[in-house]
């Protein structure tokens, strides 16, 4: 009969498995994990045993020597070691998510990150990413936001990147990457994308300049493979370089996209304001210009109402 201790600890370990798992998949909440790993020791001490699991397994098939072959994960999974086998099996789903590097970038600021590989990635404002690259692999998970890649040529390890909505592979190239409530948009300014989801998959190329740029367009429905408009590549040319363009959009489309960028956020209070039509290219760091526009170019009143929200009222 097992011991209360034994059951104790086997539960802790489940719980650890099971959080390695889904944090891997994307499944989980940090800060939901972060309250859960913290408000035990005990818990803290059961996950970082299950991370160094795997890696100790892996250390000793890395040693095997060439005669002998190498212990495959099934066999040695299946000595009936139920719980080891639901230790080590989680550990080997979730060992990259202990290792992968984070940055965040706040509402207005935007950043640059200079990744191991040579490869590039831009963040946009209000934007999370992970990253972790290894012997085999190059990973990056898009959390939220918007990110700018720049992928350099490896032949031996794929550039993959992750989402909610798809995993894709990335040849070297430039790929803008942005979530959106509705899905997600993949531009492919040059090199090569595919995309797989639950609800489909997809590719698309652009192999010389004279190439249309793609958009992988994912959503609930599917995978949309579309040429980009024009109006779509200069929005990501313009975001990089601290801007941001309209081109006779409604006033309403316009403050939401400008509001990405805005601690204190623009509110419309007249739906004739917001189905105005704007046209300027404006920096997202200064908004007063943007509120100039408006005021010389619409009559419009900018009342400052509280430390979170502008309002635009007609006169």
């Amino acid at each position: 009969m097992a011991k209360t201790g034994d059951q104790d600890r086997n539960a802790l370990i489940a719980q650890a498995s099971e959080w390695l798992a889904r944090l891997d998949a994307g499944r989980a909440d940090p800060a939901e994990f972060g309250a859960w790993r913290d408000a035990d020791p005990r818990r803290a001490a059961a996950f970082a045993e299950v991370a160094a699991a795997w890696s100790k397994l892996d250390a000793l098939r890395d040693a095997e020597p060439l005669r002998r072959p190498a212990m495959s994960r099934r066999a040695w999974l299946g000595g009936g070691m139920a719980l080891a086998a639901g230790l080590f099996g989680a550990a080997y789903l979730g060992r990259d998510q202990l290792f992968r590097a984070h940055t965040i970038t706040g509402v207005g600021e935007r950043r640059t990150l200079a990744l191991p590989d040579g490869s590039s990635v831009e963040l946009n404002t209000d934007t999370e990413v992970l990253w972790r690259f290894d012997r085999k692999h190059r990973r990056l998970w898009l959390q939220r936001g918007e990110v700018a890649l720049t992928v350099a040529q490896d032949v031996l390890r794929p550039f993959e990147l992750f989402t909610q909505q798809g995993f894709a592979r990335l040849a070297s190239g430039q790929f803008n990457a942005r979530l959106r409530p509705a899905g997600l948009d993949l531009i492919v300014l040059a090199g090569r994308a595919a995309i797989e989801t639950a609800a489909g998959a997809g590719q698309a190329a652009v192999e010389t300049a004279t190439d249309a740029r793609q958009t992988l367009a994912v959503t609930a429905a599917g995978v949309a493979v579309a040429a980009a408009p024009e109006a779509e590549v200069q929005a990501v040319q313009a975001w990089r370089r601290g801007e941001i363009v309209f081109e006779g959009q409604r006033l309403s489309e316009a403050v939401e996209e400008y509001n990405r960028y805005l601690v204190r956020k623009l509110v419309i209070e007249d739906a004739k304001v917001g189905a105005m039509r704007l046209g300027g290219r404006f920096l997202t760091d200064n908004p007063e210009t943007f509120l100039e526009a408006l005021r010389t170019t619409f009559g419009l009143r900018i009342i400052e109402d509280g430390p979170s929200r502008i309002l635009l009222k007609s006169r």
